[in-house]
């Protein structure tokens, strides 16, 4: 065989390759379940009390196959005090003390509460007891109690939407605070709950 019909004997190898490529289906070629992703984020601090207070939001356009997927991300920080003050006047004397802060979430689908509805991100409930007995009679023994806690945390959880139709879907997250203790000045000046850092996410996903 001489050099030339080596080079066409190689040119129409090439050839037939290319064509058989042409006609072989893409083995790797799946329908993948997340179509469409949304993100955003915020830093700004949510001081309580907030009730039904916008955190976050965003828009995603569905195709009108599938249901959205929504997940949210939050600092949650809590604070919590209690006080009690005791006076044994010849009798035992106790005092009860106690505050709660928390912070829930409800995500909304164009107005529409996505599942399963509002989820706790955090929440405390403090409470202090304190008994106080002695032996003399006079009133002036006395005792006090204090107590402060202030705890922060990230954490997160998955809401659903389904089947949201083909629009531009608009997603809102809202927050809701509580906060409650003893009528004492020391344990409503110091209970509250804070939302912090936080990032939002939503995709579009064909749930079989």
């Amino acid at each position: 065989m001489t050099n030339r019909q080596g080079l066409i004997a190689a040119f129409m190898l090439a050839v037939i390759l290319g064509a058989l490529l042409l006609v072989v289906p893409d083995v790797h070629a799946q329908n993948v379940a997340s179509q469409k992703a949304a993100f955003g984020n915020n830093t700004t601090e949510i001081l309580s009390p907030f009730v039904n207070r916008p955190a976050l939001s965003g828009q995603i356009k569905t195709s009108g196959v599938g249901d959205v997927l929504i997940g949210f991300s939050m600092e949650c920080a809590l604070w919590t005090a209690t006080s009690n003050t005791v006076t044994k006047g010849g009798t035992k004397s106790t005092s009860t003390s106690s505050s709660r802060a928390a912070v829930n979430v409800t995500v909304k689908v164009d107005g529409d509460i996505a599942e399963p509805g509002q989820v706790v991100y955090c929440d405390r409930l403090q409470q202090v007891d304190l008994t106080f007995s002695s032996l003399t009679e006079v009133v002036t023994d006395q005792i006090t109690l204090d107590i402060f806690l202030q705890t922060k945390n990230a954490n997160h959880f998955n809401f659903y939407y389904l089947n949201p139709g083909s629009d531009v879907n608009t997603v809102e997250v809202f927050v809701d605070s509580v906060v409650e203790g003893t009528d004492s000045p020391i344990v409503l000046a110091n209970t509250r709950a804070v939302v912090g850092r936080r990032t939002l996410t939503i995709e579009e996903y064909n749930n079989p």
